[in-house]
């Protein structure tokens, strides 16, 4: 998938899922994962529904969870790309499993897709 604004690097071959964020102190991918998931139980969104109240809820998790981390007051534009991508990924990916496991499954996978994404648009961002 390309953002409209960002180019893909397919180049990028030094930046795992685990370290994809490291360039903004983020060493360990894990990080938002689990921050982004206890976000959403501490907001009683437990259950994995496929709509976009649900996708709005987990984008505003691994925001706040990204910005916690960062401890930075805003998104950059090559993050928020990433995430616009992982969003539109993971609600494919899960569309037709309305039973998914939000922890084990969801979750897991919209930060695969977050971090792969920004692996690629960290690159290449203005």
């Amino acid at each position: 998938m390309e953002h409209e604004k960002w180019k893909v690097d397919s180049g990028v071959d030094d930046c795992t899922t685990t370290g994809s964020f490291a360039d903004h102190d983020i060493n360990d991918g894990s990080t938002l994962l689990r921050r982004t998931y206890y976000r959403l139980a501490a907001a009683n969104d437990t259950e994995y529904e496929p709509t976009a109240a649900f996708f709005d809820a987990l984008e505003s998790a691994f925001i706040w969870a990204y910005l916690s981390a960062t401890e930075q007051s805003d998104i950059p534009d090559h993050v928020e790309a990433a995430i616009d991508d992982a969003r539109a990924q993971t609600a494919g990916e899960f569309a037709d499993r309305p039973g998914a496991d939000l922890r084990t499954d969801v979750v897991p996978a919209f930060y695969n897709y977050a971090a792969g994404f920004h692996c690629a648009y960290r690159e290449t961002r203005p």
